[in-house]
């Protein structure tokens, strides 16, 4: 408790109060934290020959791609277990479908960085306009989520498949964003067992003495190792160290954030913004039964060519239809108020479907709604 105390005094949280509780006797735990600002970048010897202040040791656990159900819950549950944070990076589009994980990941501890909007490798995009927007598209999606006060939220930026190029890391540090790259990489990617995962990872780690750990959330393979990663981790003597952001950094980073242009990811984005507005407003106070409303986990309906989530609504309830086929199967959930300012080209829908919900709770038809929209 006295170290606790200190620590809190002192600015560093090695772990939040609800959690540090919780950490069973003889846990890995997080051995410090460390705060790396944006002079600090970039950093990761697998793309720029240098790697963070770490001692003889010390690891820093880092995740790629998510969030995911089931997978990323299941690696929060092994870090959890353990007392261990980590930094995930995670990839706008996948937010976009799972906001309620990434919440969960925040809530946790953990640090949350971006990874671009869907995973593009912009080494081998060509069009700028793609690669600002890819590199905006994941910090404005988390951004979105967690919003601008969130402390977990970073300025961390990792490029997809680590491909980068002078030209995209010079338009990384113009966007105040801090490119970091790996030490270590699992190769939970490839085609290969947990058991060799495994073994990757401790043997690259024991030749190197510490680093910079990639792995996947995504990843079955890493799911099934992570416990006794950590486990084996503990056994050798690693110490974990938790990477956090300066507050500042991550301020200037949101600053200099360039919305994205591209139609379909606006939007992926105003859609997501309005669903965790739904989502803020319907928690207090919580609807009674048989209430209507947008529940937490709804389906979230996009266009064409984005996602839609898997789960499937309950065998009870008439699966809901995408609004671009059948509009009038689809009732208006919110309303949206667009706004003082001029309306965008084309003019403004009037409202934005954010989920389905039944006939009984008395919404009226798209169609009918488009005709008052005016008003």
């Amino acid at each position: 408790m006295r170290c606790l105390k200190l620590l809190l005094l002192s600015g560093l949280l090695c772990a939040p109060p609800a959690l540090a509780d919780e950490c069973r006797p003889g846990a890995l735990g997080t051995s410090r934290v460390l705060e790396v600002p944006f002079s600090a970048g970039p950093v990761g010897k697998a793309s720029y020959g240098r790697t963070l202040p770490l001692e003889r040791g010390e690891v820093v656990l880092t995740f790629d791609d998510g969030p995911l159900p089931r997978r990323t819950p299941a690696v929060l549950d092994a870090l959890r277990a353990e007392c261990v944070k980590a930094t995930f990076f995670v990839v706008g589009s996948m937010v976009a479908q799972f906001p309620d994980i990434l919440r969960r990941t925040a809530a946790e501890g953990h640090t949350i960085a971006t990874h671009t909007w869907s995973h593009r490798y912009l080494d081998r995009v060509r069009s700028a306009e793609v690669r600002r927007d890819q590199i905006n598209g994941g910090l404005e999606a988390a951004r979105a989520v967690l919003t601008d006060d969130e402390p977990a939220l970073s300025p961390f930026f990792r490029f997809p498949g680590l491909g980068h190029s002078p030209a995209l890391d010079a338009y990384a540090a113009a966007q105040r964003l801090v490119p970091i790259s790996i030490d270590v990489d699992g190769d939970d990617w490839k085609r290969i067992t947990p058991a060799a995962v495994l073994d990757r990872v401790l043997r690259r780690l024991d030749a190197t003495g510490r680093g910079i750990i990639l792995l996947h959330d995504i990843q079955p393979r890493t799911v099934a190792i992570l416990p006794e990663l950590l486990r084996q981790l503990k056994a050798r003597r690693y110490r974990v160290v938790h990477m956090v952001p300066g507050r500042a950094d991550t301020r200037a980073a949101l600053a200099a954030l360039d919305a994205p242009r591209s139609g379909p990811m606006r939007v992926a984005l105003d859609r997501l913004g309005a669903r965790m507005a739904v989502q803020l407003a319907a928690r207090p106070p919580a609807p009674g039964p048989g209430a209507g409303g947008v529940a937490d986990e709804a389906p979230l309906f996009l266009r064409a060519g984005l996602f839609e989530e898997a789960e499937a609504p309950p065998a009870a309830a008439p699966a809901p239809r995408e609004q671009t086929r059948t509009p009038e199967a689809v009732r208006v959930a919110v309303i949206a108020d667009t706004g003082p300012g001029p309306a965008p080209r084309g003019g403004w829908s009037g409202f934005v479907v954010v989920g389905a919900v039944p006939s009984s709770a008395g919404f009226r038809p798209v169609a009918a709604a488009a005709a008052t929209s005016a008003r």
